[in-house]
This record gives structure tokens, C-alpha cells and sequence, in this order.
């Protein structure tokens, strides 16, 4: 402020010095004086003076014209910013179509159910990532223990057949262990009391084959009942299945004579033994962080080639558009249309080519957001189960979010924090506009299947359609949250661009009158020296 006070009074010094000129510098025979009036005025010389004759300037301010001159500073300010929001609209609408709603629609495909890692949560509601996580019998029952031993599938000295001689008596009689009642041993089977399934979904998907088995060979979770009771049970919970009811509409447990109580007091038994076989707290965060580790560089692969390759693509059809329109307006550079395609290509490719920074940092940003996305995409597994598309959501919102994250971390040297916060607003409402966007698409692609010919390009068709609308709804929300102006940060950017113009003008004004000055000097010395020569 204060350089800027320093030359307003220097131009109001060269002004008061134009107005004190009485007589002509060095001058001082009345007779000179004489012949100097009496000359004629070179009129081109005076001309290129580029002054105003009138030397008595006017310093008084007009607040009219202040305000006026202001109000005209503000239009050009919002003018420009107004220009560069459509600029970036633009180059939104083919970013849009190119990422998210494009390349990352393809990636999309890929998506699973659930996320990449299998949690409790959603074996439970039988979604699992992969084949080898789905509960197998086998795996169990088949498999060897800690101390080699099995289940079944190994004659007499299976578990199984072992624990059942261990509960007869002399007579081959043993007691079902939910009727109470004595039976004959080769009419019972053990029964896996908390079922193996069950087991599983809760938690054995994490295990080795050793560990499964270890759980179906401990007596403590066998009990043997009557085949017949042990075929019905299957894997349902034995507390729903005593209440299911027969064609008949007779409940299992009247119709096998159950005794509950000792029923519910072995299916206790279960879940505690249970409880003991499965994965601890810290064994199931070991699983998730490897897995969802595992999975992320895949992830974070995938997304860093959408976000690098369609940085390609989104420079390609700029630099395309930009000599299309050189094309229209100044015709073809070649002497063919061949040779003018050639030459605007090459130079397409060498514009690309100059971008490889910015490659490789859509590369690494969409690496780390995909990798991160996975996590969290795994952490929201073990609550709820997510659809294909609420991966993609998150995905995408994650890669918005980081941006703004990185933003806010790194700002650029020149940005202040308000600065900072409100461009970092303006990228999580565009995350949400995109989120929005790929709820969006189901929508709009049922539409466009629903008209015939459009159904071989539905995919082309829907990309265009979402990705503009996407585009021209974050330009919007860009333009709102700069209306709202929650920081002050616009009121102080059209200050600045305010006071960058004033000061110009300033300038621009100050050099036009050292250089009139400058010019008078020199002229009222030439006049002042020829006139002593005439004398």
C-alpha cells in the first residue's frame, strides 16, 4: 500500500511541475521571449507529445466515478471467472466421460459383491470372495487334525466311529443327547452340535484344513442322537428347527420327542466349544489387513491405469479440439488433407508426449485411492454387505477425497489456508457429485435399454449422457460454493484482481507522464538554446 501511495504523489508532482511553468525554463530577455511566441508551432511535434494542452489537471476524487470504475473492475473480475468455470466445464465433460463414467465403468466390471475379501458379515449372508472361501463339508470332515487324525472317511478309526463306541455300554446302547432316551448305537450318528457350516460363516473361511478339523473332531461339540433327528437337523439352527413344522403342521420337537432342555443346554455347548476353535480378534485383523493388502495393489493397479490413461484420453480430445477449431479458422496447414492431418497429429502426440508428469501422477493418485478404497470397502464389509456398485461409489469418492487430502497437506507456495479449504470443498463436492452420478447411470442406462436402436450403443450412450451431466452439475456446485463464499476467499481474490488493475492503470499512467515530461524538457531546452544562438 505504501508503494502505491508513493506514486500517486509522484504523479501529482509531475503534474503541479507541468502546471508551474510560467516562463520557459532558462529564459530570461523579454526579447527572446518575443521571438520564441513568435514562432510557429510545429504541430506534429506537439502532437506526439500526446498531452492535453489543458495543464490545470483536476486531483479532486468524484465518488460516482469511483464507484462506477469499481463496479466496472467487479464485472470484468466476475467476467473472467465466468470464462474459466465454462473452460473448465468443458474440460470436465470429457474428463467425466473418459474416467469415471467411461474407463471406470469397464473397471467396474470387475467388481465384486461384497469387495475383495470375505468377511464375517458377509459369509454369514453367503456372499463370499472368492470359490476357495465357500463352506465345503468336506474341508472339515475329511481333512486331518493337529494330530492327524479325521472326522470320517477313515473306517473305524475316524473320529466319528470312536466317539460313538466311547458312549455305548455293554449292551451297545447309548443315550440320544436330545431325547434322553437309551437306543440302540447303529440307529444314532454323531452329530455336529454347532454345525460345521455355521462354524465356517462365522469365522473358519479364515482357517487351514488342520484348523477346520481340529473343530470337527472335538468331542465336545458331538453328541449322538438318531439318524432320523440328525438328517432333519441338517444345518439349519437347532433352535429354529425345533419349531419348523411337518406337512402335518406338528413341530420337530413333538414330533421327535425332544427334551429342550437338555437340547438347548447342548446347543450352549456348541457355541462355546465353538467359540474356543475360532479365529481371535487379532488372528481376524492379521486375515483382513493381508487380504485387503493382497487385493489393494490389484485394485490400486486398476485404478491408476483409469486415472492414467484417461489423462491420455482427456488430453487427446482437447488438443484434437483446439486444431479442429485452428482447421475452421485458418483453414488446412498442408498443401493436402493427408499431409495437414499428418502434420496436426504429430503434433497432438508431441503434446501428449510433454504430459508424462502428469501421467505418472494420475498413475500414483489412483494407485493409492485404489488401494485405500479396497481397505475401506473391506472395513464396511464386516458391518454390511456392499453391491458392485457401492465399491465403485467408494472408490471413486475415496480418489475425491484424497485429492482434497493431499490439497490441503501439500498446498501450492502461493495458496493461503482459506485458499486451501475452499478449493478442498469445492473437490469432496465433487466426489459427491460423482457418487451421485454413478447412482445415477443405473437409472439412465435402464432408459436408453428401453428404446430399441439404442440398445448396441447403450453403454457409449449412457457414458456421454451421465459423464455431461455429472460435468455441468460439479460446475455448478463449484460455482455455489463460490457464490456462498463461506471463507471470504472470492471477496479477497476480486480485491486483489482489483487493486492488480488500479495499480496498472497507475503505472501505465505514471510512465505517460514522465515521458511527456520528459519530452517537454527536451523540447524547451532545444527552443532555449536556439533562440540564444539567435540572439
Amino acid at each position: 500500500m505504501s508503494g502505491r501511495i508513493d506514486r500517486f504523489k509522484k504523479r501529482q508532482e509531475i503534474i503541479k511541475k507541468n502546471q508551474s511553468l510560467p516562463f520557459v525554463r532558462g529564459v530570461t530577455d523579454q526579447n527572446l521571449v518575443d521571438k520564441l511566441l513568435r514562432q510557429s508551432i510545429d504541430s506534429n511535434r506537439v502532437a506526439s507529445l500526446c498531452y492535453s494542452t489543458d495543464l490545470n489537471v483536476s486531483v479532486d476524487v468524484n465518488a460516482q466515478e469511483v464507484e462506477a470504475l469499481l463496479s466496472e473492475l467487479r464485472a470484468s473480475f466476475q467476467k473472467d471467472r465466468l470464462e474459466q468455470l465454462l473452460d473448465e466445464t468443458k474440460r470436465g465433460v470429457i474428463s467425466s466421460i473418459a474416467g469415471p463414467f467411461g474407463l471406470g465403468k469397464i473397471i467396474s466390471a470387475y467388481d465384486k459383491t461384497g469387495g475383495n475379501v470375505t468377511t464375517i458379515n458377509n459369509a454369514n449372508n453367503g456372499v463370499y470372495a472368492k470359490g476357495e472361501d465357500c463352506y465345503r463339508r468336506e474341508d472339515y470332515t475329511h481333512s486331518k487334525n493337529s494330530e492327524g487324525k479325521q472326522f470320517a472317511n477313515a473306517g473305524k478309526n475316524s473320529s466319528g466311529a470312536i466317539y460313538t463306541r466311547s458312549q455305548m455300554d455293554e449292551n451297545h446302547m447309548v443315550q440320544d443327547a436330545y431325547t434322553g432316551k437309551m437306543t440302540k448305537a447303529d440307529t444314532t450318528s454323531p452329530d455336529h452340535i454347532e454345525s460345521l457350516s455355521q462354524h465356517h460363516k462365522n469365522g473358519g473361511f479364515m482357517q487351514t484344513s488342520a484348523q477346520k478339523a481340529d473343530f470337527a473332531t472335538d468331542e465336545d461339540n458331538l453328541a449322538l442322537t438318531d439318524r432320523s433327528i440328525n438328517q432333519s437337523m441338517r444345518d439349519f439352527d437347532k433352535e429354529e428347527w425345533m419349531s419348523k413344522k411337518n406337512e402335518s403342521g406338528v413341530e420337530n420337537k413333538d414330533r421327535f420327542d425332544i427334551d429342550e432342555q437338555k437340547l438347548k443346554g447342548k446347543i450352549q455347548q456348541g457355541k462355546e466349544t465353538s467359540e474356543r476353535h475360532l479365529p481371535s480378534d487379532t488372528d481376524k485383523a492379521k486375515y483382513y489387513l493381508k487380504n485387503s493388502a493382497t487385493t489393494g495393489v490389484n485394485e490400486g493397479t486398476k485404478m491408476g491405469a483409469q486415472q492414467a490413461f484417461g489423462y491420455l484420453l482427456v488430453e487427446f480430445f482437447s488438443s484434437a479440439i483446439v486444431e479442429i477449431k485452428d482447421v475452421y479458422n485458418n483453414g488446412l496447414e498442408g498443401d493436402s488433407l493427408y499431409k495437414d492431418i499428418k502434420v496436426r497429429l504429430i503434433r497432438i502426440g508431441q503434446n501428449i508426449a510433454d504430459k508424462w508428469k502428469g501421467v505418472v501422477k494420475g498413475f500414483s493418485a489412483g494407485f493409492i485411492s485404489g488401494f485405500i478404497s479396497n481397505l475401506i470397502t473391506t472395513l464396511v464389509n464386516t458391518l454390511v454387505t456392499t453391491t458392485k456398485r457401492f465399491v465403485r461409489m467408494i472408490r471413486e469418492g475415496v480418489f475425491s477425497l484424497l485429492k482434497a487430502l493431499k490439497l490441503i497437506l501439500f498446498p501450492p507456495a502461493d495458496m493461503s489456508f482459506a485458499e486451501t479449504m475452499h478449493e478442498a470443498m469445492k473437490l469432496i463436492a465433487a466426489g459427491g457429485v460423482v457418487i451421485a452420478g454413478v447412482a445415477l447411470e443405473e437409472v439412465i442406462e435402464k432408459i436408453i435399454l428401453s428404446v430399441p436402436f439404442l440398445v448396441p450403443f447403450a453403454p457409449v450412450v449412457t457414458a456421454v449422457i451421465v459423464g455431461s451431466l455429472t460435468a455441468i452439475a460439479m460446475s455448478l456446485v463449484a460455482y455455489l460454493i463460490d457464490k456462498m463464499d463461506i471463507l471470504g476467499v472470492i471477496k479477497v481474490q476480486e480485491t486483489k484482481f482489483i487493486l492488480k488493475n488500479l495499480d496498472k492503470d497507475i503505472q501505465e499512467k505514471l510512465k505517460k507522464c514522465e515521458r511527456i515530461s520528459e519530452e517537454l524538457d527536451e523540447f524547451l531546452d532545444e527552443s532555449s538554446f536556439l533562440l540564444s544562438e539567435g540572439s
